[in-house]
């Protein structure tokens, strides 16, 4: 026997492969396998399970779990007690999360606190700079204070008066009294505006916060310009998907210049000023004016508050000019202020009541003299 052939011989003595062998118990109690399975004849057929039975047994246990289940889930073995049981929970489910999406949404608007304005410093800076316009002013103060309160996402005011009385001027003091996260956006109307830039500033208006939407030139729109500017005035008004905000539109408008004067007149005849004037017959008077803007208002049944701006006489003439030189760091003594408001025409001719053109011109008369 050569070497080779002896020392596989001696190897498979059973004496060394008892010694060999190394026992493998993971757990206490169980069966102990050889790691070199020598012991054993055939062990994977010892240790291999039925395959036919466990397929048996799985295929039983499974019908068995599908048809509790199916008959849990089937709505016509259901109960009338549980049928309502399961009723009322998917509708909790369904208000619950609407509950949650609003209150969400609320929370956003909270934590940025975008929803808030000092409507009393707009008013300041109104009844300060705007010279005698003290009905425009309550107007404008009662409009947004309401407005605040309620659960109304739009509103519109329509500043109505003659050139020069302070509806731009407005515009401009609400613009410079609001904080920083009050969205602003500004449109001329007229040949030089389109459609598509009426659209754009429109959709500009976001979510969980003011937007103070300042339209000027109304007088120049073309009936086209008016119907896209209501269009989407009614379209942001009816956007639920975006509920949690405040829209103001104002608009510009020259109308109601005549109708403002003839009130002033009687006023005074009856011994009275713009100052007693009464803000409700001024506002009914307001109301009856006609305009393409007005009628279309009329015409789709949306509501606008009109404020009347009445015309300006010399005293708030003098008021202007004297803030203007202060603007531009000039003195202000009585001769300049006097040359500056002969370049003014009055009406009546004979009494020189009102200022025809307000304020429009100071600014370029105050040049002229400083």
């Amino acid at each position: 026997m050569t070497s080779s052939r002896r020392k596989l011989a001696l190897k498979t003595q059973p004496g060394d492969l008892s010694k060999a062998l190394i026992l493998y118990q993971p757990f206490p109690g169980k069966l102990s396998f050889g790691r070199n399975l020598a012991l054993s004849a055939d062990p994977v057929k010892e240790c291999k399970p039925d395959i036919q039975q466990l397929k048996s047994q799985c295929e039983t246990k499974t019908k068995k779990q599908y048809n509790q289940t199916c008959d849990k889930s089937d709505p016509k073995k259901l109960s009338p007690g549980n049928r309502f049981s399961l009723g009322f929970v998917v509708v909790a489910v369904v208000i619950f999360s609407l509950i949650s999406s609003i209150i969400r949404d609320d929370d956003i608007c909270e934590s940025s606190n975008s929803m808030t304005i000092d409507l009393k410093l707009l008013s300041s800076e109104l009844k300060t700079n705007l010279f005698g316009q003290e009905l425009a002013v309550t107007t404008i103060a009662n409009v947004l204070e309401e407005f605040q309160v309620t659960v109304e996402q739009l509103t519109v005011l329509v500043l109505l008066g003659g050139s020069g009385t302070g509806k731009t001027w407005t515009n401009h003091l609400i613009g410079n009294s609001l904080p920083e996260h009050a969205n602003q956006a500004t449109l001329h109307l007229g040949p030089w505006s389109s459609s598509q830039e009426i659209e754009r500033a429109f959709k500009s208006l976001e979510c969980c916060r003011w937007n103070f939407f300042f339209i000027e030139d109304s007088d120049y729109a073309d009936s086209q310009q008016i119907e896209t500017v209501l269009d989407w005035a009614v379209y942001v008004n009816q956007n639920i998907s975006c509920s949690h905000r405040k829209i103001v539109v104002i608009l510009t408008s020259n109308y109601g210049q005549k109708e403002f004067v003839e009130l002033l007149l009687q006023e005074r005849e009856n011994s009275g000023t713009r100052w007693t004037m009464n803000l409700v017959n001024v506002q009914e008077a307001a109301g009856k004016l006609t305009s393409p803007l007005i009628n279309a208002f009329a015409q789709r049944r949306l509501h606008f508050t009109p404020v009347p701006y009445l015309p300006l006489e010399k005293m708030q003439l003098e008021q202007c000019i004297r803030q203007d030189l202060m603007f531009k760091k000039k003195s202000a003594p009585v001769d300049v202020i006097n040359k500056i408001t002969q370049h003014f025409q009055f009406v009546p001719p004979q009494k020189k009541y009102f200022v025809t053109s307000g304020c429009k011109t100071v600014s370029t008369f105050v040049n002229l003299y400083s």
